[in-house]
């Protein structure tokens, strides 16, 4: 056997030994998805994800599957309300509408519907539902929708399940930009009925704005440039910005329902009355349980 044809031979072994073992190693190697999954990782809607998002993405697409499923059946409901053989049965079947789920579907409903008694039975619905999708639609229609008696109803409705959850949410509007949904807002707040507001609705009595001399509209209309400091105005060319100070009659009014008294404008005495209902009376031993 020659020295050539040996060394050949051993090459082989050598390569194929070397051969073998990779292949064993390979074979016992864990493969990516082992790996991943020790990690606690799935493979998911063409990534890898824990269980954890796993589940929130399956809630989240039941959840969609539910919106457009409630989607789909106020829509019907709201058009047997215009057939006078089924008008009927549709008004009991929303009047008895409860379930949380719908609440998105009322409120798209709600904000597009015309008539009046039946946005009185949507809020009716949405008062039904205990849902935060619900109180935050009631609360939103109370504060600006544009017909008076809907936001009545959405009030009412609010003073029925929570109205000191409610009040403090209106409270934030009467920071508000806009003048009128502040005098809305003090509306909203004097029929809920909540006295702990009165000190934010005094701070409200007046408010100060920016308008613009000749911009048109009415006398006195407001800009949506709220500047309780009077600073940040754009001092460019044209009409100067001025600043006016609005009396709010609607937070004199809540005022006025809230407390029974009444100072009129006089925000100094407003303080000092309310100040004086803080005080514990004299004859109270506070050491006392």
């Amino acid at each position: 056997m020659s020295r050539v044809f040996r060394a050949c031979v051993w090459l082989a072994v050598c390569v194929g030994g070397a051969a073998a073992v990779w292949a064993d190693e390979a074979a016992t190697a864990p493969t990516h998805a082992e790996r991943m999954a020790k990690l606690g990782l799935s493979r998911y809607e063409g990534g890898w994800r824990t269980r954890q998002e796993i589940e929130l993405l399956e809630r989240a697409d039941r959840e969609a599957a539910t919106a457009r499923e409630w989607k789909a059946r106020v829509e019907k409901l709201r058009a047997r309300l215009e057939r006078p053989d089924d008008m009927e049965r549709a008004k009991e079947e929303l009047r008895g509408l409860s379930d949380p789920a719908a609440a998105p579907a009322v409120a798209t409903l709600l904000a597009q519907e015309q008539v009046q008694r039946v946005r009185e039975l949507l809020v009716e619905a949405l008062g039904r539902m205990r849902s935060q999708d619900a109180f935050a639609t009631l609360v939103a229609v109370a504060l600006d929708h544009p017909d008076p008696e809907t936001r009545l109803a959405a009030t009412e409705q609010l003073a029925a399940i929570a109205p000191e959850v409610a009040a403090s949410r209106l409270v934030a509007a009467l920071g508000s930009a806009d003048n009128a949904q502040v005098n809305r807002a003090a509306e909203a707040l004097g029929r809920l009925g909540v006295a702990s507001v009165a000190p934010a609705l005094v701070a409200s009595l007046e408010t100060q704005h920016v308008t613009m001399p000749g911009a048109g509209g009415q006398s006195g209309s407001m800009s949506v440039t709220f500047t309780p400091s009077g600073s940040g105005l754009s001092m460019g060319g044209g009409p100067k910005p001025v600043k006016v100070r609005a009396r709010n009659e609607q937070v004199l009014a809540a005022l006025v329902q809230l407390t029974g008294a009444n100072f009129q404008w006089d925000i100094a005495a407003w303080r000092d009355w309310l100040a004086t209902q803080a005080r514990p009376a004299a004859d109270i031993d506070l050491r006392r349980g």
